[in-house]
């Protein structure tokens, strides 16, 4: 009878340190993150086009607040370059980083292409991109994902 408890004993911590390894690894990992900072004058194409998008209301992305459009040397375009780490044993699929906007930021660019997935026990990089009339400056992100049906969040400073 002690043989039989001692076995399942064992196979009672082993399941529960698998599940608690799974929890721990749906946990996403921030590696490292920067912003890099572009004039909208030197982004022509980019500014032009979501000027046009939301003159039709055909915008996509995510819009902060209304803004009356002057000349591009208002405006920045802030570029957040993010370097994640899966170390579970399921994807982290629908990854989406968002910004929480300060007052001088307008609209946050929509993605391109389909919601990025990040393998199990690899690593990735998301970029997110938004118009500003201020600087870079540090803000608050916050990525979103999802593991086996379960929404996931994360904030970080930069």
């Amino acid at each position: 009878m002690r043989f039989i408890t001692g076995v399942l004993m064992v196979v009672v911590l082993a399941v529960g340190a698998f599940f608690g390894y799974c929890w721990y690894g749906a946990q996403m990992q921030i590696v490292g993150a920067g912003t890099a900072v572009t004039p909208a004058a030197d982004a022509m194409d980019t500014f032009a086009s979501v000027r046009e998008q939301l003159a039709q209301d055909a915008f996509y992305g995510e819009k902060f607040r209304d803004v009356d459009f002057g000349g591009a040397e208002n405006y920045s375009f802030v570029t957040l370059n993010v370097r994640m780490k899966n170390i579970g044993l399921f994807p982290m699929e629908w990854v989406r980083v968002t910004v929480e906007p300060v007052a001088a930021d307008i609209l946050q660019l929509p993605p391109e292409g389909d919601p990025p997935t990040l393998a199990r026990l690899s690593m990735g990089e998301y970029a997110v991109a938004f118009l500003t009339q201020g600087e870079g400056g540090a803000r608050t992100y916050r990525v979103t994902y999802y593991v086996l049906g379960r929404q996931f969040t994360k904030e970080f400073t930069v």
